[in-house]
Parts: C-alpha cells; structure tokens; sequence
C-alpha cells in the first residue's frame, strides 16, 4: 500500500510538470511568430525577451520553480546536474515529462497556426482560433495572478493551506511593486500574442458594440478560467516551500 502511494505521488508530480512546461512552451513559440498589429509596433523585437521574463516571474510549479518551457534549456540544465540527485541518480522520468509537456504545447500552436491561414471569413478558423487563443490566455494570466499573489501571503501556524487576505499582514509596497511589474508584463505578453482581453466582461460589451457573437468566445474564456482554478487548486504550494518563500523574501 505505501509503494503504490509513492508511485501514485511521483505521477502526479510529474504530470504537473507536463502541464506548466506545456503552458510555457506555448507562449515562447508563438513569441517566435509575433507580428504587430500595424507597421510601427517598435516593440516586436523584445517581445520574445519580455516574454521569456513573463515565464520566469509568474509561472510556477508546486515547489515554485518555473518552466524550462523548451527541450534545450532542460538539456542544458541536465548537464549542470539539476535533475540529478547527491547520490549521483539523474530523474529521467522528471525530464521526460518536461520534454514531453514541451513537446505538447508546440504541437498544439503548430496545430492553431496552420489552422488560421485557411479562412478568411469571419465565421471561420480564424475565429475559431482566436476563441481558442482566449481560453489558454485566459488560463495562463488566471495562474499568473495566483502565483505571483501567493509569496504576498503566510501559512497557517499548523498545517498546510494560506492565511487569508482578512488575516494575512498587508504585503508592503515594495513587495507590490515587484508582482505589479510581474502581472503587467504578463498580461501585455498574452495581449499582444494572443491578440486576447482575457476578460470575458470586456468581450461582451466589445462583442455587443461590435455586433459580433460572443458566445464561443465567452466559452472559451469560461473553459481557460476552470482551468485556471484546478492547476493553481492542485500545485498550491505545501506548507514547507511557502516557509521556504518566506525565509528568501
């Protein structure tokens, strides 16, 4: 009975590692396809940079670690001996279910870009791909604001789970500044990649001015933010990282 808990552990940690390496390998490849709305978007040259500084701050595993997001940085940090052991043991199950989540989000934009060119009507891919781009948008800023709000917080003297914010001490400015920067450069990551609002609120009332349906759109979103709310609800942090995030601050 403890052997298969073990193991039954060991899957669920990985397969968390799938996921977020999936989430952040699809915004460092649609970076790399970036194209700005109009001629002077003096800003795409530094799109993939920011967006690189968007994964590092804001998406974050269990132990509050961020993403590889591509298969050469984890084959280089392998080769610093990241994923190996004191005792000299490498997890390759760890890597590959790293490379595998990667792997997955790549595919899933290849899939999304080769779609859009094949219509030019409105009612066609291209909109269905842009409701798409909505949801996962609307996913990855969902989690970005619990992980970068959660360092902000304390654990319970006894026990896992976090203080709330009605018994928590105020986070100070300082510490604010520090996960604004982080939300802003985030949200202006999926705004110009996904060309999304991530706010379902808005698409209504742009949908409603516009005389377009927002209905699959909404949906969309709907679907990004429960999906949202089970990754932040399966890889909050234990009680331990948090002391451990409370100790680095």
């Amino acid at each position: 009975m403890q052997m298969s808990t073990v193991v039954e552990r060991d899957s669920e940690y990985y397969a968390k590692h799938f996921v977020l390496e999936a989430m952040a390998s699809i915004l460092v490849t649609y970076s790399a396809f970036y194209v700005p709305d109009s001629d002077s978007g003096f800003l795409k040259q530094y799109v993939g940079s920011i967006c690189v500084f968007a994964i590092i701050m804001t998406l974050k595993d269990s132990d509050y670690f961020f993403p590889d997001a591509t298969p050469i940085t984890t084959t280089v940090l392998c080769a610093a001996t990241l994923y190996t052991s004191e005792n000299g043991s490498t997890n390759w199950t760890e890597i590959f279910s790293r490379v595998s989540g990667q792997l997955a989000g790549y595919a899933l934009v290849f899939w999304l870009v080769t779609m859009e060119p094949l219509s030019e009507s409105e009612s066609g891919p291209a909109t269905y791909v842009s409701s798409i781009n909505e949801g996962i948008g609307t996913m990855i800023e969902g989690i970005a604001i619990a992980f970068a709000t959660i360092p902000l917080l304390t654990p319970y003297d006894s026990g896992d789970g976090l203080r709330s914010k009605a018994e928590a001490a105020p986070p100070s400015n300082r510490s604010l500044s520090l996960v604004a920067l982080s939300l802003s450069v985030i949200h202006y990551t999926l705004e110009r990649l996904f060309r999304a609002t991530m706010n379902p609120l808005v698409t209504i009332l742009r949908c409603y001015l516009d005389g377009s349906n927002a209905v699959f759109v909404v949906f969309c979103q709907l679907a990004g933010l429960f999906a949202a709310f089970l990754y932040v609800s399966w890889c909050v942090p234990s009680r331990e990282t948090l002391q451990k995030l409370r100790k680095s601050v």
